[in-house]
């Protein structure tokens, strides 16, 4: 990529298109799917550069593997706080805005919970930081797929219940940007106001952030996984630490990935 632009004015929310999409089990139905239920059929991805696709339309899912929980704001703000049960004159460490920033609603990734209280990874920096959220403040749903991104080998690969279902050639960043390793959940799903932009036909953003640009064209640095308008550069290091899939693969990825997936960056 080129480090996303402010996704406020670039590009749109298609968090209807989720709720269109896809059906939550556990959450209101404008909500993003959080279940592995009701996946509509797949729709063929284009084949990347240099790599076979795998696709398995009806992989052996393991329910006891790849188990995701995710918090959806119910509130219009979401305190976080240092530890569970703080005091009624402890203040909260921050307070996460819903709907976000692009218009979203706010998604989190449970780390555990205890009580009424949920550790959560929170899209801000520095990467990896948690903080505990109250059960009041949210709804919470599971499923069960996870995103691994190699960046030496130039390969994103998408997992359901310990099964490989996707797998596919990405571009990368470049040495002097490199993207920060690390576990990350998508945040939004969006799409571009223009066509043939940078970001492709789709772009999913992630919590973490670039630890090069503190701010990057007037938005806060924040990493991506998206599409692209430059398809000669899958399996280069092109980019200023985004991902970049062909647009016919992450076309195929928002049929069924939901927001809250989990992602793990390598080197």
């Amino acid at each position: 990529m080129v480090m996303m632009l402010q996704l406020r004015s670039v590009l749109r929310l298609l968090s209807l298109l989720m709720a269109l999409l896809l059906v939550a089990t556990a959450c209101r139905a404008e909500r993003p799917v959080l279940t592995a239920t009701a996946i509509p059929p797949v729709t063929e991805p284009r084949k990347p550069p240099n790599r076979e696709v795998i696709e398995i339309r009806n992989p052996a899912v393991d329910t006891s593997v790849d188990v995701a929980t995710v918090a959806i704001a119910t509130t219009g703000e979401v305190d976080v706080y240092a530890e569970p049960n703080p005091g009624a004159d402890v203040e909260p460490l921050r307070t996460m805005a819903n709907p976000t920033v692009s218009g979203g609603p706010l998604v989190l990734l449970v780390d555990q919970t205890v009580g009424d209280w949920h550790e959560v990874l929170l899209p801000v920096r520095p990467n990896g930081t948690t903080g505990w959220i109250h059960n009041d403040d949210v709804d919470t749903g599971t499923h069960n797929y996870r995103i691994d991104v190699n960046l030496s080998d130039f390969e994103l690969s998408v997992h359901q219940g310990g099964a490989l279902i996707f797998q596919a050639t990405v571009a990368v960043a470049r040495e002097n940007a490199p993207t920060p390793g690390g576990r990350y959940f998508i945040t939004e799903l969006l799409q571009p106001l223009e066509p043939n932009s940078i970001y492709g036909d789709y772009a999913y953003g992630l919590s973490g952030f670039s630890e090069t640009f503190e701010t990057f064209n007037g938005g806060p640095g924040q990493l991506g996984i998206h599409g692209t308008n430059d398809p000669d550069a899958i399996g280069t290091q092109a980019s200023a630490g985004c991902v970049r899939l062909a647009n016919g693969d992450i076309a195929h990825l928002i049929t069924f990935l939901p927001l809250g997936t989990p992602v793990t960056i390598t080197a």
